[in-house]
């Protein structure tokens, strides 16, 4: 959930920002300036994710408050909106993420959301990359112990040994411990990668299994197999016929 803070002197335009910005399930307004003296008051302390901010209000310029909420410590994503474009070099140079014209729409303003999203991606990837350098720094076997994992922008180590398996989801892995599902920002290759090859096995395109988490292993169609993981109501995990003869050999069946 991102927090979003809407600065407007103008009643319709923050009405119909917030109509628009409540289409967007993963978005939460948690507050509303009307000026840009209230802004540099309320936003550091509510310290949003993203700043709607209005170019011309009547007391400030809005790129002057950005200016000043950023020398007060607030990291927000920046979204200047006005009805005049004359400004938008300026903005970029206080690093905002875009600049909207009003009227919005609801396609232009879901470019810039995924915009955002994909940004903080790559934050939290770096976030991620910086620990596992930090830790392989301070002397960690080459494969790591743990594994960085992003929820809501927040990096959380992951012991291997707790891995029920990883599986593949769209670009990313998804790591399954029991009874949670956590997100990384890696690709399922760059996960195996990072594991110990003793410990884990490739069991299909999209899964890796944990060995010392197989209950059974039992035949299925056309040459595949279905492994019972050693956790009661964890999902059956597939096995490919392509990585059906590795799976025995580690195994020994």
């Amino acid at each position: 959930m991102m927090k979003v803070v809407l600065v407007d002197d103008e009643v319709p335009a923050r009405a119909e920002l917030h109509y628009l910005l409540e289409q967007f399930p993963e978005i939460s307004i948690i507050g509303e300036c009307r000026s840009g003296g209230e802004a540099l008051e309320k936003v550091p302390l509510l310290q949003p994710d993203i700043l709607f901010m209005d170019v011309h209000l009547r007391d400030m310029d809005g790129l002057d408050v950005v200016q000043n909420l950023q020398r007060l410590g607030v990291n927000s994503f920046v979204v200047f909106a006005t009805a005049f474009d004359v400004h938008a070099v300026r903005a970029f140079e206080v690093n905002a993420v875009d600049y909207l014209l009003k009227p919005f729409s609801l396609e232009r303003l879901t470019l810039t959301i995924e915009r955002i999203k994909k940004r903080c991606r790559n934050n939290e990837r770096e976030l991620a990359e910086t620990i596992s350098q930090l830790m392989a720094q301070a002397g960690f076997r080459q494969r790591p112990r743990r594994i960085p994992a992003t929820v809501k922008g927040r990096v959380t180590l992951i012991d291997p040994q707790d891995l029920l398996y990883v599986m593949a989801d769209g670009r990313y892995a998804c790591l399954v411990t029991e009874g949670k599902a956590w997100a990384t920002t890696y690709s399922l290759q760059e996960i195996e990668e990072r594991l110990d090859p003793a410990q884990f096995v490739r069991t299909h395109r999209a899964y890796l299994v944990n060995l010392d988490r197989v209950k059974e292993v039992i035949p299925w169609f056309n040459g595949t197999y279905r492994i019972i993981i050693a956790y009661p109501g964890a999902p059956e995990v597939p096995v490919s016929r392509t990585y059906v003869k590795a799976l025995k050999e580690r195994l020994e069946l």
